[in-house]
């Protein structure tokens, strides 16, 4: 009798013995499993980020501008919005700039100053005022004009101005990095002419080279 009960409990512990490995076992897949799960999600995850970015994407020609972007100002008649345009030259040699304002609305820009001369890694900050004022009969009117900056690069921004019975304060500051591209790209063409083309980009003559 004590044989038996002593074969039952020995049974009893075997059992609950493999009830625990079994159970061990059990978690250790079920923890497998939710790994290869997380993996298979960032890689799927990395496929789908990189279908919106395309390393043989081929960027604008060469000699094409710099966007510098878009900025609105919102003022009463008679104010006066302001723009601080920073200029970089990041090159090793001096470079010459120019800044000129294109478009219908052009003569309301006044630049100062206009020209100048950078040294290697040398900066300057060109102040650019917008005239709002009005004739007695108008009282609201959207202006809109180009702010180029040539140096070795064209660059251009496009400043908008809304006139009228409210106002909002109206300075930005443009950030400038003028430098030569030096690099040689594999979607490079015979138009593109290095390692300045800035000055064969102003307005009416894209696409031409001085060399």
């Amino acid at each position: 009798m004590k044989q038996r009960k002593s074969i039952s409990k020995d049974m009893r512990d075997t059992v609950d013995s493999m009830s625990d490995v079994m159970a061990r076992q059990m978690d250790l897949t079920g923890d497998i499993i939710d790994g290869l799960a997380d993996t298979a999600q960032r890689f799927l995850s990395s496929l789908t980020a990189g279908q919106s970015s395309n390393c043989c994407d081929i960027p604008e020609p060469c000699w094409m501008p710099k966007d510098l972007g878009e900025y609105h100002c919102k003022l009463c008649a008679g104010s006066t919005g302001i723009m601080e345009i920073r200029i970089t030259n990041t090159d090793f040699r001096p470079r010459n700039f120019t800044l000129a304002a294109a478009g219908p609305d052009a003569g309301r820009i006044t630049l100062s100053p206009n020209s100048f001369t950078l040294g290697p890694k040398e900066r300057r900050t060109v102040r650019a005022e917008f005239d709002t004022r009005l004739d007695d009969t108008v009282h609201c009117a959207d202006f809109e004009a180009l702010i180029w900056v040539v140096g070795c690069n064209s660059h251009y921004l496009r400043w908008t101005v809304e006139v009228g019975k409210a106002e909002r304060p109206c300075c930005h500051h443009v950030e400038v990095f003028d430098q030569p591209d030096y690099e040689h790209h594999w979607y490079d063409h015979f138009y593109c002419v290095r390692p300045c083309y800035g000055k064969s980009t102003r307005p009416g003559t894209a696409g031409k080279s001085d060399g």
